[in-house]
């Protein structure tokens, strides 16, 4: 596959942006279950439920949209206002408990008040006159207009109504055009809109549960971040690995221009690992198809490690950034003991890199060019059940379901001089490498 225009057009990201990319993936998931477990947040789906409710937005609907002119509250007052301002009605209260129509009955219930109906007597007697003139008061006609009625009891009744509390807080709250704001309601739905505001409850919605649990479904099982002096002291061990245990491991071979040498020209520098090849007379041991092992002269000394004692797995997700100096063999690859299965994560030849698997039916991979294997990138790949992909960067360059391994793999790291090349000194430095397996 050719990378050169994803590259030109954007479509390949970049070694940083998809470093960037992962940290940020990590962070995203790390941020997400920290808010999942925070109070605001536990807080703000209780609230969200009530606000929400029909019978939260009904009342809310029906405080924020009711004329106060259509409340029993303004009835009752509009009454008691309307009573109140009614003169005949208030010339009767006061007359009902004055003391002069008390006389006025004592008087109508002796035996004088027949004398009212005569015009002489009256005209003699100034007590007379003065209890005929009042039968013609205003105050008389209203006690005459009231006395059977029901409307002094009912405004009595209101003034006691009106003068309570609790009528006095009703009236207070449905006359106030803002009544909405004073309820306990409005401060939920307040609280509910701050807490929905937030960045990280923003976030927390923004995100997709079902994918944050799938990408929590990835687990690392191997990491190598280069924080180790010694070979020694990390999970690797130089040598080719044997499913036949008398197989002789420390060798190289015969038709190749460098002695793999123990382990020793394997380091870490700023914490990213070092595979040298380099220019050095030795005398090493090496294989001969023809002779077998054999001591030879060699120019140059490489290594090869592995992680067969310490690491194997089988499916998952096998990530390194890694790039090469010089043009010769660096390979990032999954061993079995045998020739076969192998899987190849990275391989620089001098002049291309590949990417494939070594089965039965002999190797199915693919040529990637359009990028240089001596700048940085993420080579990975992808192992199912299925199918193995390949990766660089965020682009998939290839994908196969033949020959796929039925066993666990380790890893390994070489570089070599192969007796058809020029040869000359090398490294391949690998920034970091990472494996994960899949929650099934």
């Amino acid at each position: 596959m050719n990378l050169f225009f994803k590259k030109l057009t954007g479509q390949l990201h970049s070694t940083e942006k998809m470093e960037r990319h992962i940290m940020e993936e990590e962070a995203r998931i790390a941020r997400y279950r920290q808010v999942e477990k925070s109070p605001e947040l536990k807080e703000y789906l209780e609230l969200k439920k009530i606000v929400e409710s029909k019978e939260f937005q009904q009342k809310k609907f029906n405080l924020t949209h009711t004329k106060y002119k259509s409340t029993p509250t303004y009835q009752t007052i509009r009454e008691y206002k309307e009573l109140l301002h009614n003169k005949m009605l208030q010339l009767y209260l006061e007359m009902a408990s004055s003391q002069r129509l008390k006389d006025y009955l004592a008087f109508r219930n002796s035996e004088n008040y027949i004398k009212l109906q005569s015009a002489k007597e009256v005209r003699n007697s100034l007590e007379l006159k003065q209890w005929a003139a009042f039968e013609k008061s205003k105050e008389y006609k209203s006690y005459l207009q009231y006395r059977d009625s029901k409307l002094p009891a009912r405004f009595k009744q209101l003034v006691d109504e009106v003068a309570t509390d609790e009528f006095k807080k009703q009236h207070a709250f449905w006359s106030n055009p803002n009544r909405w704001r004073t309820t306990d309601e409005y401060q939920q739905e307040a609280r509910y809109k701050r807490l929905a505001a937030m960045t990280d409850i923003i976030f927390f919605l923004s995100q997709d549960a079902n994918e944050i649990e799938k990408m929590e479904k990835w687990h690392a099982t191997f990491v190598e971040e280069g924080e180790w002096l010694r070979l020694s002291e990390s999970k690797w061990k130089a040598g080719f690995v044997y499913n036949n245990p008398k197989l002789l491991t420390q060798h190289s071979f015969a038709n190749e221009q460098q002695a793999n040498n123990g382990g020793k020209n394997v380091g870490t520098v700023d914490g990213k690992m070092q595979l040298f090849t380099k220019q050095e007379r030795v005398t090493a041991r090496a294989w001969d198809a023809k002779k077998g092992f054999i001591n030879k002269d060699f120019d140059y000394t490489s290594d090869i490690i592995q992680t067969a004692d310490s690491f194997r797995q089988k499916e998952g997700l096998f990530m390194v950034k890694l790039r090469v100096v010089g043009n010769i063999h660096h390979a990032c690859w999954l061993g079995s003991g045998a020739k076969t299965p192998m899987i190849s994560i990275f391989h620089y030849n001098g002049k291309h890199i590949t990417m494939g698997n070594y089965g039965q039916r002999g190797f199915d991979g693919t040529v990637v060019r359009g990028i240089s294997a001596k700048a940085y990138y993420i080579y990975s790949l992808r192992w199912t059940e299925r199918e193995l992909i390949w990766y660089v960067n965020n682009i998939e360059v290839y994908r196969t379901s033949n020959d796929l391994p039925k066993e666990k793999l380790f890893l390994a790291l070489s570089s070599f001089i192969d007796e058809k090349q020029r040869p000359e000194e090398g490294q391949l430095n690998v920034a970091w490498l990472r494996v994960f397996t899949q929650d099934k």
